[in-house]
């Protein structure tokens, strides 16, 4: 287990200032069980909760290339410029392996009690301190499964409880989920503005609660029957935040190129870049001459035809001859995603661009003549990343009610999907999707089934799925999404090539293409072949697994590793 002291970073808390904070107190590190110095009062609890903050990773940090947006490329969506594989063997370090975050989390709910403020303060603060606790073990779920658990801090002589077993992943998670619930209840409806509040809260228990009740649901290895205790969590949490004040903006993109989101009301939490303060390095990934990580043939015929049917299914479907013709009559959401008026590739560049696939990202970059005005070199990105946002809730709410509907817990209707998805589509110009009993669907009265549906998924839920990727495409979710329903095959490059192909283009001489002329940005020999059970968690690395006692070692590894 990695426990790292904590230490304040100045470079994040003038981030904060930047967004609130009007002072800060230059203290020394609170990391010992007797510090009364520091805790004195409700502005030393605020001080020490600013690094919390640096958990959300947003757009990335500097030259980094570790945003959730566009950078993981481990999906079926994006077909990275260089192959990507999965590890094949087991690392001896691991960064996501840190308990740094549970240990300060728990420092904090040990010395609140003792600082002179309110109750009411006292509860706000315990709900924060919570909040990131359940964050920082739900990451870790999701890369580990089970965990050992923490609920107070621990001495670094005590190496029996630092070196303790894993906890099984119900009891991690049912403490997560407890968590909060305390959030939720405790924390303030407004606190410093863009900092974590009540309906930030909702909007992690929201996405939680979908994770772990789908991943309940669909992993019956585990025999947790009680998935439908966390999807009930999620649609409700969702819910009030639907009721709430929060709006779609009208433009998709802008929540994804805004140089401030503040005031946007779709965005509930975002993360703030100032020149000089904080950048990124988004802008340049997708603006320069370093082939970028193109969508894949697979995601780009994922979009429905403005008719709101598949484009199997849609007479307006014009083919994929060319870029017009794949664009036309179209989701608008395909349109802002990525160029739709040129195809990149090798033997085909334009303005020194190219992408893996021919079909280049543009979802995050500001129109072309604010372009030729900002910086767009490493590190000079200040466009803020959308940390929780409408449009994801509205998703978290269809998908969790349509499970519920299944698990015959919840009876869904056309309602459901009228304040959920129909907004999300009204917005990209197409169709709304009609509910029939049994959990199907239908477009203008007649019902359809997409012939790629997998035969395991209703109908429903198929295009409740699909309505996610497309909405959320590049934006850090198909993995952990594929992990949860249990689809880790698509990843696969032989169950799903459209995931390894590209756009239809022309023989040039130049451009790798298959026998059919799509682009194949990886040779025929590189494959990915996804591992079951292997492959659904992360390896936990050995260099910690050797610091445990020998009897339990062989129990710290997940299964086919």
């Amino acid at each position: 287990m990695r426990l790292t002291k904590i230490y304040f970073p100045l470079l994040l808390v003038l981030i904060i200032c930047a967004t609130g904070c009007k002072k800060f107190v230059d203290v020394t590190n609170p990391d010992t069980l007797t510090d009364p110095s520091f805790w004195k009062n409700e502005n030393s609890v605020r001080s020490y909760n600013w690094e919390f903050y640096n958990m959300f990773n947003g757009y990335g940090n500097g030259s980094a290339t570790n945003g959730d947006f566009y950078f993981p490329t481990l999906t079926d969506d994006q077909a990275a410029s260089t192959f990507t594989q999965f590890p094949q063997t087991t690392a001896s370090s691991n960064a996501d392996w840190s308990f740094a975050n549970i240990r300060k989390a728990n420092i904090m709910l040990e010395r609140i009690d003792g600082v002179s403020m309110p109750d009411e303060a006292k509860n706000h603060w315990k709900g924060v301190a919570r909040f990131f606790r359940a964050f920082q073990y739900f990451k870790l779920v999701q890369s580990f499964g089970g965990v050992p658990y923490y609920s107070r801090s621990i001495d670094f002589a005590d190496t029996t409880q630092i070196y303790k077993p894993r906890d099984s992943r119900q009891m991690v998670m049912d403490s997560v989920l407890a968590d909060m619930n305390f959030a939720v209840v405790n924390l303030r409806v407004k606190d410093l503005d863009n900092t974590v509040n009540k309906d930030v809260a909702l909007a992690l228990k929201s996405r939680i609660g979908l994770y772990e009740g789908t991943y309940r649901k669909y992993h019956t290895e585990l025999a947790l029957t009680d998935a439908d205790k966390f999807l009930q969590a999620s649609k409700d949490a969702s819910a009030l935040l639907m009721s709430a004040s929060y709006a779609l903006s009208a433009n998709y993109q802008s929540t994804y190129n805004s140089d401030n989101l503040a005031g946007n009301k779709e965005i509930i939490l975002y993360k703030r870049y100032e020149a000089g303060t904080l950048q990124h390095s988004l802008i340049a990934y997708n603006y320069s001459s370093t082939a970028m990580n193109g969508l894949s043939k697979s995601a780009v015929e994922s979009y429905v035809a403005v008719d709101g049917l598949p484009i199997s299914l849609s007479p307006l479907y014009q083919g994929d001859a060319d870029i017009t013709k794949v664009m036309a009559n179209r989701d608008n959401r395909l349109k802002l995603t990525i160029d739709s008026t040129y195809l990149y590739y090798i033997g085909h560049v334009k303005n020194s661009l190219t992408a893996s696939t021919g079909y280049r990202p543009a979802k995050f970059l500001p129109d072309t003549n604010k372009l030729k005005t900002i910086p767009t070199a490493i590190n000079t990105g200040i466009t803020d990343a959308p940390l929780f946002w409408l449009a994801e809730i509205y998703l978290n709410y269809a998908e969790a009610a349509a499970e519920l509907d299944q698990m015959g817990k919840y009876t869904f209707t056309q309602a459901d999907l009228d304040m959920s998805v129909n907004r999300l589509r009204a917005r990209a110009g197409v169709a709304k999707l009609q509910y029939v009993a049994g959990q199907n669907v239908a477009i203008n009265g007649t019902t359809f089934t997409d012939p790629k549906k997998d035969a395991d998924v209703t109908s429903l839920i198929w295009e409740i799925r699909r309505e996610r990727r497309t909405e959320l495409m590049m934006d850090g979710f198909r993995f952990q999404d594929l992990m949860r329903w249990k689809k880790g095959t698509y990843l696969d490059s032989n169950v799903n090539p459209d995931s390894f192909l590209g756009a239809k283009v022309p023989a040039n001489g130049a451009v790798r293409l298959n026998a059919q002329g799509y682009i194949m940005p990886y040779t025929a020999a590189q494959q990915r072949v996804f591992v079951n059970p292997k492959n659904y968690l992360s390896a936990v690395p050995t260099s910690q697994i050797l610091l445990y006692p020998v009897s339990i070692q062989a129990t710290m590894q997940n299964p086919g590793w």
